[in-house]
């Protein structure tokens, strides 16, 4: 996965291709064609400024889609015809995708209008099994079930399709998309089953823990899988560590104080760390609590049973929990709580300001 981490981020570095490297002669379509080569080809007729416009948009695109496997390409019917597609004025508003040696897709230009969109349809055109389109909560409940067991499911919802962040949830679902359940949707009665305002959010991400976790199954309904909130905005980038982020165990035991715990590692190295204390003589109630707090700070926080009864644990007793920050990876600080609620707004209020940042 770090591997196409690292391609996305040499794109965004990358000078991109012109629209002279993208052109193609109609034998060079064709050839092209016959090998089997994924492709999404404009066949220039016309050019107005709407289409001048949406040619710079292709020529952006085509680096991007190249790290998807695509070609992207246009072909001058005014130099040569491609009898199929240089003929019929309504081509000229129309972009194609080809696979497998024939026309896979066809798109309204009004639909791929920039580079955001052009990646975004392009990839959801060929994930078809890995990313669901859903539009009511029964399909999304029938869905959970059939996940039950077997895998997690990442639930995106976009409220246009094309944009930035739809392109997104495409990306991440190309690299994931064999691991977890890619699900889409553009409003309606699944917002309203996720407790969200479809006029409050432009954009959300959550991922509903369908598969067997050791342990968790307790926190599962008999009929809904548990969900965990992204707060960051969905970027590309932001999803990738969102997920590893879902990966990583609900709760650590530890036996040495806090302090000598080291920072989190890659690829958590920015994920605050909480720690509570646990007593031999209430350990499994303080597993309990611990774990039902873990629930509510899965993807703010890692959290850290502490064992007091190691000759490794130093911390006073009158502390019964301590954070430590990622920007601050060398200080804990210690607290006397009265009710783990405090903890847990503490790290709510946190993330609202870090977004607010962004």
């Amino acid at each position: 996965m770090w591997a196409c981490l690292g391609v996305f981020l040499l794109w965004m570095n990358s000078g991109g291709y012109t629209l002279d490297q993208i052109e193609y002669t109609p034998a060079e379509f064709y050839k092209t064609l016959h090998l089997g080569k994924m492709m999404f080809v404009y066949f220039e007729q016309n050019v107005s400024p709407t289409i001048s416009l949406f040619l710079v948009e292709l020529e952006k695109s085509a680096e991007a889609l190249r790290d998807y496997g695509f070609l992207v390409g246009k072909v001058s019917c005014e130099k040569e015809l491609v009898q199929e597609y240089c003929t019929e004025e309504r081509y000229q508003h129309t972009a194609f995708l080809f696979r497998g040696g024939k026309e896979f897709l066809s798109f309204d230009l009004d639909t791929v209008f920039d580079v955001n969109s052009i990646v975004s349809e392009v990839l959801f055109a060929i994930l078809r099994e890995e990313v669901k389109y859903v539009h009511t909560d029964a399909d999304l409940l029938s869905m959970e079930r059939a996940a039950r067991g077997k895998r997690d499911i990442v639930l995106g919802y976009v409220r246009s399709l094309g944009t930035r962040e739809h392109r997104s949830l495409m990306e991440t679902a190309y690299v994931y998309g064999s691991k977890y359940q890619f699900i889409l949707i553009t409003g309606g009665p699944v917002l309203k089953q996720l407790g969200v305002k479809e006029s409050s959010l432009l954009s959300g991400v959550w991922f509903l823990h369908c598969r067997v976790h050791c342990g968790l199954m307790t926190s599962m309904t008999p009929e809904r899988c548990p969900s965990t909130l992204m707060r960051k905005v969905p970027s590309t980038l932001n999803l990738y560590s969102f997920l590893q982020l879902m990966e990583a165990p609900l709760v650590s035991e530890v036996y040495v104080d806090p302090s000598s715990v080291p920072p989190p590692q890659f690829p958590y190295q920015l994920t605050p760390q909480v720690f509570l204390f646990s007593r031999p003589a209430t350990q499994h109630l303080d597993m309990d609590v611990a774990t039902a707090l873990a629930w509510k700070l899965r993807g703010l926080a890692l959290l850290l049973l502490v064992h007091r009864q190691s000759p490794g644990v130093k911390t006073p007793e009158e502390y019964n929990a301590a954070y430590r920050l990622p920007e601050k990876s060398s200080e804990v600080t210690y607290l006397t709580l009265h009710s783990l609620s405090d903890l847990l707004e503490l790290f709510i209020t946190q993330e609202k300001e870090v977004e607010e940042e962004e």
